[in-house]
């Protein structure tokens, strides 16, 4: 195999009806750019490492399979095989997704065409488990973000779709804890232009059996603070920190709201406070601007959905 462009990191722990699904999809992109694939099989006991080893028979060259006989978690695993890398860049990929063809060309080209990026993404299709379509992951479109939007808007960027510079990957690894994605993606921002385009390359699957935000809300939302605060302790301002915090605070007040569960402002709003720079009348104003713009934004949506006929229905806002 010529020297590796791209290292593809897959993520997979049981998933075994989609994994074949996920790593055609990386083969297919093999004819346009050189490629290796890294999968992280956090011990998996139903068919997948055996899915997996059937490939890597076929593909001696191209995938390597790094199976943990102890489950590490999703952050440890990814951790684990980024340590592996050899290309000049690094690819997501998590095991019940899947790419469209031409993704990782476009995404490189990018890169190479735009120095002060240092990632890029795309949108995604957004499907059932059996792979219905849904719509689309966000309303984006072509677009550059730095870390300022990010903090203020919160995360609405598919990891599925993550290309970066291998340069970046000590950053990840570094981090102590556990993490989300939402925790890479700021870490990205921080050396540079993240990316966004408009093309759906990426087939994502909503609320996938296995998938931690809809088992796991609690601890994704733990998950997403620490995010936050290991962004705003980059030497950001007090007024990004409070419309980081506001933002936050915002998407706690909706789960309260959705759920009936108003014990979760109750539990959060002094971890907030505790770490709010400003004033409470004056992070009042910007949790309730937050709030109404994300009302505004989602009722035009829905409008503009059942006004334009055809219109997919998207599943992040910004």
């Amino acid at each position: 195999m010529s020297q590796v462009l791209i290292s593809v990191c897959v993520l997979t722990c049981n998933q075994s009806a989609y994994i074949e699904a996920c790593l055609q999809s990386i083969l297919a992109q093999a004819t346009d750019v050189s490629l290796e694939v890294l999968v992280g099989d956090d011990a998996s006991d139903d068919e997948t490492s055996q899915i997996v080893s059937g490939f890597v028979q076929k593909y001696p060259a191209m995938i390597k399979h790094f199976r943990h006989e102890v489950r590490l978690g999703a952050s440890r695993n990814y951790q684990a095989i980024l340590a592996h890398v050899s290309g000049e860049y690094v690819a997501h990929l998590d095991g019940d997704d899947y790419w469209l063809p031409g993704k990782l060309k476009k995404q490189v080209e990018f890169l190479e065409a735009h120095s002060e990026c240092s990632a890029v993404y795309c949108n995604a299709r957004t499907v059932s488990e059996d792979g219905a379509a849904i719509g689309l992951f966000n309303d984006v479109g072509n677009a550059q973000f730095s870390l300022s939007d990010m903090l203020s808007r919160g995360n609405f960027l598919n990891t599925s779709s993550m290309v970066f510079r291998a340069s970046l990957c000590d950053a990840i690894i570094q981090i102590e804890d556990a993490f989300i994605d939402f925790r890479i993606h700021l870490r990205h921002a921080r050396r540079g232009v993240l990316a966004h385009m408009a093309d759906a390359m990426v087939g994502y699957r909503v609320n996938a059996s296995g998938s931690m935000m809809a088992n796991s809300n609690a601890l994704v939302r733990q998950l997403y603070w620490e995010a936050i605060l290991d962004g705003i302790g980059a030497g950001v301002s007090d007024e990004l920190a409070s419309r980081a915090l506001a933002d936050f605070t915002r998407r706690v007040f909706f789960r309260s709201l959705r759920f009936g569960q108003w014990s979760l402002m109750r539990e959060w709003m002094p971890r907030i406070r505790e770490r709010v720079p400003y004033s409470g009348g004056r992070f009042f104003l910007l949790v309730m601007a937050s709030i109404v713009r994300t009302v505004i934004r989602e009722l035009y949506g829905r409008a503009s959905s059942l006004i334009g006929e055809g219109r997919p229905a998207v599943l992040y806002r910004r």
